[in-house]
């Protein structure tokens, strides 16, 4: 097998892994559904309230782009509407793309915006997840506190919050505290693909520390506990208006939890893996299973038609098409391989 075609055979592998477990998800949430049942839930939408919901929610669309603005500020020059346009073509293409992928081809574009280097931008990426990453085990020690959570919410919760605090000390100490020299001793007499990943790591500390030292990090940390509430809010008001009376407190923590499972990549726009964790959250709750079911389709779809809207005008704007983004990252993942 030639070299050429192992990583697309790879790719292929992963992305058939991921629709085989958002099928096999998506079974279960459907499985035991009282289906009369669930199509007079639907007819009794109080859709009113769930567009406010809608609308509540696409507030996180604001604060996700000022806070990405704030944090690619210190290492690019780019405005704030080809930020925009480059976080928005990056959600619209994982929701149609496996694993992510789209957050790679919003780093290529914000860096053909602003001529910046991909490592240097994709530094940016990362200081999201760890803020991101904090956030969320913050969230779930509040939570913990305040509410009785059930065992099967709150054990999964509670280990993911100790490995993402433990995960963000050991990054932030590896890429901030590791001198350079050590980096650049150790990568030379690695194998090829760990160089790969240290001279990588190099440039990214040192757009990392750039960010650390501008004043950014904490408005963009501030910012991304807006990106939270506007979601549980409208998570909250999507509830009622299907017709599912919890507490927002409760809300938020199920929304936490769904998060917690989320965390590793899989099908596009997370879809059946989405839906799976939002049923296990809700009858964790007493919520029973038809109700569940039918509630995690209808806020996954609300939640989704914007964001489809809303990418697909931003990526049709970028100039660019998909074969030619992933073709150049292939490009720049090849020129890596050669250093």
């Amino acid at each position: 097998m030639s070299s050429d075609t192992r990583p697309a055979r790879k790719s292929l592998y992963a992305s058939l892994a991921g629709y085989a477990l958002a099928a096999a998800a998506l079974y279960w949430v459907f499985h035991d559904v009282n289906f009369p049942v669930l199509k007079r839930d639907i007819a009794h939408v109080n859709w009113l309230l769930a567009c406010l919901g809608v609308f509540i929610d696409m507030g996180r669309y604001f604060a996700q782009s000022v806070r990405w603005s704030l944090l690619i500020r210190p290492v690019a020059k780019i405005s704030f509407g080809r930020t925009f346009q480059s976080l928005y073509t990056g959600i619209f293409l994982n929701l149609i793309l496996p694993l992510r992928m789209g957050e790679f081809a919003r780093v290529f574009l914000a860096s053909r915006f602003s001529g910046a280097d991909y490592p240097s931008v994709f530094s940016t990426i990362i200081t999201e997840y760890l803020i991101d990453g904090i956030w969320l085990a913050a969230g779930i020690g509040a939570i913990a506190l305040a509410v009785p959570l059930p065992p099967q919410v709150a054990n999964p919760a509670r280990i993911l919050g100790v490995v993402v605090l433990a995960a963000v000390g050991a990054f932030v100490f590896f890429v901030l505290k590791t001198k350079e020299k050590v980096l650049v001793s150790a990568g030379t007499k690695l194998w090829k693909p760990l160089r790969m990943l240290f001279s990588f790591v190099g440039i990214m500390r040192v757009s990392i520390r750039r960010i650390g030292r501008s004043g950014v990090f904490w408005p963009a940390f501030l910012i991304s506990s807006l990106d939270i509430m506007f979601h549980a809010v409208a998570f909250w008001i999507v509830l009622i208006a299907y017709g599912i009376h919890l507490p927002l407190i409760t809300a938020t923590a199920i929304l936490l939890f769904i998060f917690v499972g989320l965390v590793v990549p899989n099908a596009p726009s997370n879809v059946g893996s989405f839906q799976f964790f939002c049923v296990l959250g809700l009858l964790a709750f007493g919520v029973d299973k038809t109700s569940a079911s039918g509630f995690s389709v209808l806020f996954f779809i609300l939640i989704t038609i914007p964001q489809v809207v809303l990418g697909w005008v931003m990526f049709s704007r970028s100039g660019e098409r998909l074969y030619d983004i992933w073709g150049r990252l292939a490009a720049l993942k090849l020129s890596m391989k050669e250093r």
